[in-house]
C-alpha cells in the first residue's frame, strides 16, 4: 500500500483512525498524568478505545463516558498464564467500573501444554461474563509464540467459546502484527470472528495496510499522532 497523504486519502485516514485502540498508556510505567493525556488525544482523534491496565480501568471509564471512545482494558497480561479465577474477578471489577472492551491473553502454559479443554473453557467462561455486561471480548493469542498450524488452533478455541475477536499480540511478547498472520487468521476466520492486528505497529501506514486487508480494530500508540500532525492532519 502506498504512503497515506492529504488531501487526497483524508477519508481513509478517519477509517483507521477510528479502528484503532489507543495503547499509548499501557505501558508499566504510566503515570496519572499520561493517563490524562491519552484519554484526551483518544477523545480529541476519535480512536476506537483506549487500552490500560485494568487498575486504570475506572479511571479511563470515567473520563471517556458519554463518548464514542471505549474503555479498554488488558485482562492477564501479558503473559496469560493467571489463575481462572484471576481473571474473571480482574475483568469483572473493571466491568463493575464502566469498562466496556475486555481483551485477554490465552493461558499459553495450558495452551502449549495442549489442554486446548481448559483453553477453551476459560474463554468461554469470560466472555459469558462479558456478555452480561454488554462487552465482547478479544482473544490475545501471541502469535509470536505459535507456528501456523498453532495459530490456527488457538484461533478455532476463540471462535467455538465466544471470543468476538482474535488479537494478535500483546506487544510485550516476541512477536508483532504482520500481513502473514493477518491473512492466515482472516482467511481461516474472518466470516466468524473479527481480527485485531496488535504488537509493533510502527506507523499509520501499518494500521492502515491492516485495515485495508480486513482488520476490524489496530492497535497504536502516539507514533500515529506524531505521523498525524508531521502530514498536517487536524481533527
Amino acid at each position: 500500500m502506498k504512503l497515506l497523504s492529504l488531501p487526497q486519502d483524508e477519508a481513509f485516514i478517519k477509517e483507521v483512525i477510528s479502528k484503532i485502540d489507543y495503547s499509548n498508556a499501557l505501558i508499566p510505567n504510566c503515570t496519572q498524568e499520561l493517563l490524562a493525556k491519552t484519554c484526551d488525544e483518544a477523545l480529541l482523534y476519535g480512536f476506537a478505545a483506549v487500552a490500560v491496565f485494568p487498575i486504570m480501568g475506572a479511571y479511563v471509564a470515567q473520563r471517556l463516558k458519554g463518548s464514542k471512545v471505549h474503555a479498554q482494558v488488558a485482562v492477564g497480561f501479558p503473559m496469560g498464564n493467571h489463575m481462572t479465577a484471576t481473571k474473571l474477578k480482574e475483568a469483572e471489577l473493571a466491568l463493575e467500573s464502566g469498562v466496556n472492551e475486555v481483551d485477554m491473553v490465552m493461558n499459553l502454559h495450558k495452551f502449549f501444554s495442549e489442554d486446548y479443554a481448559f483453553v477453551g473453557n476459560e474463554v468461554r467462561q469470560m466472555a459469558d461474563l462479558a456478555a452480561g455486561y454488554g462487552v465482547d471480548i478479544k482473544l490475545i493469542i501471541e502469535t509470536g509464540y505459535l507456528t501456523d498450524e498453532q495459530k490456527l488452533t488457538a484461533g478455532q478455541i476463540a471462535v467455538d467459546n465466544g471470543a468476538k475477536f482474535i488479537k494478535t499480540c500483546t506487544g510485550f511478547g516476541p512477536g508483532r502484527a504482520t500481513v502473514h498472520d493477518i491473512g492466515l487468521l482472516l482467511n481461516a476466520f474472518g466470516d466468524k470472528v473479527k481480527i485485531k492486528a496488535s504488537g509493533g505497529i510502527a506507523s499509520l501506514d501499518d494500521a492502515a495496510g491492516f485495515v485495508a486487508m480486513g482488520a476490524s480494530r489496530s492497535a497504536g500508540r502516539h507514533n500515529i499522532i506524531d505521523q498525524l500532525e508531521k502530514m498536517g492532519y487536524r481533527p
